[in-house]
């Protein structure tokens, strides 16, 4: 499996298929995997209004910072989306919708433990 980061750069062959996903995924209706749900029940505080802000959300193309390949098949995407002041929603999304799992992360962090040699370069 091939993993891909914006810091590192996407592969440009990706970049139509992921936004072809983004539109399905717009029509479909939300799932939760059993990590998801302990990482709600763990990590979050505000659990209702979470899911209430997700409930309504339209992806962005934009708001991919990560994925994961296998040749040209996307097998997840991950999201960063502004939540409250100072907050941003991390969630791991296969192409069923099904949360993988989900995390707060605080606006200003930009990752720089991030271990590139983890990832495909571009």
């Amino acid at each position: 499996m091939n993993r891909y980061h914006i810091k590192t750069g996407f592969n440009t062959g990706h970049i139509e298929i992921i936004k072809n996903i983004i539109d399905d995924l717009n029509k479909k209706v939300w799932h939760y995997s059993g990590h998801c749900l302990e990482n709600l029940k763990n990590r979050i505080i505000d659990t209702k209004n979470l899911l209430l802000f997700i409930k309504d959300l339209k992806l962005k193309y934009g708001q991919v910072f990560e994925y994961y390949s296998d040749n040209n098949n996307i097998i997840k995407l991950c999201y960063r989306i502004a939540w409250k002041p100072g907050l941003d929603i991390i969630l791991v999304l296969g192409q069923d919708k099904k949360i993988i799992t989900i995390y707060l992360n605080d606006e200003n962090d930009n990752h720089v433990t991030l271990k590139k040699e983890l990832y495909n370069k571009i």
